[in-house]
């Protein structure tokens, strides 16, 4: 038995990044609600509190949401070489040489999933971790990381 860590398909990562979107998902209101309020675009129901943003405000709203979902992932996985999902999962990110990754890794790796997510849903990133001996997607092979057990 070897003490080298086991490279990760895309079912685990699957596995992840699905626990992950609840994180994407609660981080959607972070970055809604402040410039909701800050442009008088919420409104307080007897249902609840609406933002409503479209324009400028939609967009900065959208920009942001993209920085502090991004940010979570590099900085959790620059930090602590896992996010929330991949802590549950048991898996982590290291460096192409097993080394934790470093800042400059974990931006350009994360930077990359938007690429990697395109059509939608990670088909892109999918079809490269099939298509990869070594189970990296384009972020990965690019930001020379790995995702292990």
């Amino acid at each position: 038995m070897t003490d080298s860590p086991e490279r990760c398909g895309p079912g685990i990562r699957g596995v992840a990044m699905a626990i992950d979107a609840v994180v994407w998902f609660l981080l959607l209101f972070v970055a809604i609600y402040p410039i909701a309020a800050i442009t008088g675009d919420i409104t307080t129901t007897s249902e609840g509190v609406d933002a409503s943003l479209s324009g400028a405000p939609g967009f900065v709203a959208l920009v942001l949401w993209f920085a502090l979902a991004l940010g979570y992932h590099t900085v959790l996985e620059w930090r602590h070489g896992k996010t929330i999902g991949k802590y549950l999962v048991k898996i982590r990110v290291t460096g192409g040489d097993g080394s934790p990754p470093s800042l400059r890794a974990a931006a350009v790796r994360n930077a990359l999933r938007l690429v990697d997510w395109l059509p939608a849903f990670y088909v892109v990133g999918i079809v490269a971790v099939f298509a990869s001996d070594e189970s990296r997607r384009i972020g990965d092979r690019v930001a020379d990381t790995a995702v292990v057990r």
